[in-house]
């Protein structure tokens, strides 16, 4: 019997130090898997970056430009007023054609110039187009009944008719609505053409 309750105790011994083994053998690998769990949680949460807000939106910068701003084109009466001060000097020349198209170009920016269409019937007249000149000089007295320029030339075409009263009366015309400064080359065309009118008329 001692025998067999000394087997006995040993067996009992020896299961509870396997149960004991075992209780710590389990406890570890709980510890171990806590552990490792707790490790895999840091870094999934070190490595998942962190929301960030918004931004708001910015205004498109306006683009910078290193050209400079292109000039403003001169109005047509300033642009009209060199090309008629080109037509007028066409004209003195003798350059009957430039002269034409440059006060052609004058009535196309400011078609109720009385002084374009006088002038451009002038440059008709001296390059016998009379048809044109007595058209257009006609215009020019319709606008403005007191160009004297107008008047002269017309009177010339009456003399060239043999129309010597017209003429005279014409030149006459002229003769008191030229300016003498402003427009002295007309009024020396106008006071000589008078002059070999009246000539003409005496002898």
């Amino acid at each position: 019997m001692k025998i067999y309750d000394g087997h006995k105790l040993l067996v009992i011994m020896t299961v509870f130090m396997l149960l004991a083994v075992s209780g710590c053998a389990r406890e570890k690998m709980s510890d171990n898997d806590n552990s490792e769990n707790v490790q895999s949680q840091i870094t999934q949460e070190l490595s998942t970056p962190y929301p960030t807000s918004t931004p708001y939106p910015t205004s498109t910068p306006y683009p910078i430009s290193n050209s400079t701003r292109p000039q403003e084109s001169p109005t047509p009466k300033v642009d009209a007023l060199f090309i008629y001060n080109r037509a007028v000097h066409s004209l003195r020349i003798e350059e009957y054609t430039d002269a034409v198209n440059s006060f052609t170009q004058v009535i196309k920016r400011l078609p109720d110039l009385a002084i374009a269409y006088k002038g451009r019937g002038g440059a008709y007249y001296y390059s016998e187009r009379i048809d044109f000149a007595i058209e257009d000089l006609t215009l020019a007295l319709s606008i403005d009944p007191n160009l004297g320029g107008a008047h002269m030339y017309l009177g010339m075409i009456y003399r060239d008719q043999g129309d010597l009263v017209k003429a005279e009366e014409y030149l006459n015309t002229a003769v008191e609505l030229i300016h003498p400064i402003r427009e002295r080359w007309e009024m020396e065309v106008a006071i000589k053409t008078l002059r070999d009118l009246k000539d003409k008329t005496l002898q």
